[in-house]
C-alpha cells in the first residue's frame, strides 16, 4: 500500500527552500516555458487560423494535438526517471521542445503544423513531471508544497508574462515570430538545466519498469487524477477560448486583448502560492471541492451571460486566482502517496492534465460550432461539478485513512 504523505521512507528527503532555491529556479524557468508553448496558441487562432485557410473550430482541434502526445509521454518517461535520474530526462525535453517550436515557425501548412504539435508535445511530457518528481526527491514534507507551489508558479507567469507577450508578438511581428520566441525561451531553460539541476538523490527506487505503477492498486490516487482532468477542462476553455471571446463579444483588438490576459493572470501567481500553504491543511480537500465549483460558475458567468467587460476581465481574474490553488495540493498529495515512484504517479498526472487540456478545446470547439460560444457556459458548469463529485470521495472515513489523513 502506498504511504501516506507524512510517513518515513527510506532515503527520505530533507532540504528545505534556503538550500534549495537553484533547483527551484530551474524548475520554475523549465515549467514556464512548457506551459507557454503548450497553450500559445490561444492568443494567436484568429491569426494562424487567417493564414493556414482554417476556422477557428479547426484550429481549436490543432491546439489539442500536443495535449496528446504530452499525454501519452508523461507517464512512459515517469519510470525512466525513477530508475535512471530525472536530469538526462529534462534535458531531453527542454532540447526537444525548443526545436520543435523553432520548426513550427517554418512549417507551410496546416499539416506541418499538427505535425509539429505533435512532437512538441512529446517533448514537453517530460518536462513538468520530471521537474515535480525532483522536487518531491529532495525536498523534507513540511516544505515540499511550498517548493512545488513556487517551482508551479512558472505556469502562472507563462499565462501572466509569456502568453500576453506572445500575443503582442503575434499582434506585430506574426504568429512564427512567436514561436522562435518561444523556442529561444525553450534554449534559456536548457542551459541553466545544465548547469544548476541537481544530481540523482539516493533512494529506494523501483527494480522494474513496471514496478512505478504499483500505486495504481489504490482508488485515492485515482480520485484525485479524475478530479484533475475535469478542472484541466475548465482551464483549457479559459485559455483557448477567452481570447476569442474578447475579440468576437466585444469588440477588443488583439494587442488589447494580450494585456488583459495579463491582467486576469495575474491571480494566477497569488493563488499558486496560496496553494502551497493549503496542500499542509488537512482541510484542504473540502477547499479544492468549493474551488471547483466556483471555477464553472465563473466561466459560464464568462461565456453565456457575457456581462459587460469589466466584471467579465474581474470574473477572469478571480478564476485565475482559484483555479490554482488545487494545484500544489493534488502534486504533494500524489508524491506522498508512491514515494518510490513520483516519477510514474506525476507523470499519470501530467497525462491527467493533458487528457483534460485536450477534451476542453475539443469539446469547446465542437460546442462553439453547434451552439457558438455561449454554449461553453454549459460545459463549464458540468466539468465544476464532475471535478467536485472525483474530489470529494476522499473525504470519505476509508480514504481518510488509507491516506494516512485520520488517526
Amino acid at each position: 500500500m502506498p504511504s501516506s504523505p507524512s510517513s518515513p521512507e527510506a532515503g527520505a528527503p530533507s532540504a528545505g527552500l534556503r538550500e534549495g532555491w537553484p533547483h527551484i529556479a530551474c524548475c520554475f524557468l523549465s515549467i514556464f516555458s512548457a506551459y507557454t508553448v503548450a497553450f500559445m496558441l490561444g492568443p494567436m487562432l484568429d491569426a494562424m487560423g487567417r493564414e493556414l485557410g482554417a476556422s477557428v473550430p479547426a484550429m481549436g482541434q490543432l491546439a489539442a494535438l500536443s495535449f496528446i502526445t504530452w499525454g501519452i509521454a508523461a507517464p512512459l518517461m515517469g519510470p525512466v526517471s525513477d530508475r535512471y535520474g530525472r536530469k538526462p530526462i529534462l534535458l531531453i525535453g527542454l532540447a526537444g521542445l525548443a526545436l520543435s517550436c523553432m520548426a513550427t515557425a517554418l512549417a507551410g501548412s496546416y499539416a506541418g503544423v499538427a505535425l509539429f504539435r505533435l512532437v512538441t508535445g512529446v517533448f514537453g511530457g517530460c518536462v513538468p513531471p520530471t521537474c515535480v518528481a525532483s522536487i518531491g526527491d529532495r525536498f523534507a514534507p513540511g516544505a515540499r508544497g511550498n517548493a512545488m507551489a513556487l517551482a508551479g508558479s512558472g505556469i502562472s507567469a507563462s499565462l501572466l508574462a509569456g502568453l500576453p507577450l506572445l500575443a503582442w508578438v503575434t499582434a506585430r511581428a506574426g504568429w512564427r515570430w512567436a514561436f522562435i520566441m518561444a523556442g529561444v525561451s525553450g534554449l534559456a531553460a536548457l542551459a541553466l538545466a545544465a548547469w544548476a539541476f541537481p544530481p540523482a538523490q539516493r533512494q529506494a527506487r523501483p527494480t522494474t519498469y513496471l514496478g512505478s505503477f504499483e500505486w495504481m492498486r489504490e482508488p485515492a490516487p485515482w480520485h484525485l487524477i479524475a478530479g484533475n482532468v475535469l478542472e484541466r477542462v475548465l482551464v483549457s476553455l479559459f485559455l483557448t477560448y477567452v481570447a476569442v471571446l474578447f475579440l468576437r463579444r466585444y469588440g477588443v483588438s488583439l494587442s488589447s486583448v494580450a494585456w488583459l490576459l495579463s491582467a486576469m493572470s495575474a491571480g494566477t501567481a497569488i493563488g499558486g502560492l496560496l496553494g502551497g500553504l493549503l496542500a499542509a491543511r488537512r482541510w484542504r480537500f473540502q477547499a479544492i471541492r468549493l474551488m471547483v465549483l466556483l471555477q464553472g460558475l465563473l466561466l459560464a458567468l464568462q461565456f453565456s451571460i457575457l456581462p459587460p467587460l469589466a466584471l467579465s476581465a474581474a470574473a477572469g481574474f478571480l478564476y485565475s486566482f482559484v483555479s490554482q490553488m488545487s494545484r500544489p495540493v493534488v502534486m504533494d498529495t500524489l508524491v506522498g502517496l508512491a514515494p518510490r515512484s513520483r516519477g510514474s504517479i506525476i507523470g499519470c498526472y501530467a497525462t491527467s492534465n493533458q487528457l483534460g487540456q485536450m477534451l476542453g478545446a475539443a469539446l469547446g470547439g465542437l460546442v462553439i460550432a453547434w451552439t457558438d460560444l455561449e454554449g461553453l457556459g454549459a460545459l463549464a458548469l458540468a466539468a465544476g461539478a464532475g471535478s467536485a463529485l472525483f474530489y470529494g470521495r476522499l473525504l470519505r472515513p476509508g480514504e481518510m485513512r488509507r491516506m494516512g489523513e485520520v488517526d
